[in-house]
């Protein structure tokens, strides 16, 4: 294992004034409505075993099934 990564240089941090968050783009908005809508899709198709293992209620699935893409 190289020492160079315990004691190299340490990395410039970058203050929290020099990040600033850019609203995504047109495409990437709709890239994310239509994963939604997709994911959606899947959890409206499992059965109640599925839901059971990953710790999901009925109820759950159905309310998340049943929002409109646009909404995250």
């Amino acid at each position: 294992m190289s020492n160079r990564l315990l004691f190299g240089k340490p990395g410039r941090l970058l203050s929290a004034h020099t990040v600033v968050a850019q609203p995504p783009s047109g495409w990437a908005r709709v890239r994310g409505a239509w994963l939604r809508y997709r994911s959606r899709q899947r959890i409206a198709q499992l059965d109640s075993h599925m839901l059971k293992d990953i710790g999901v209620s009925f109820a759950e699935a159905e309310a998340e099934a049943n929002k409109p893409l646009w909404r995250a």
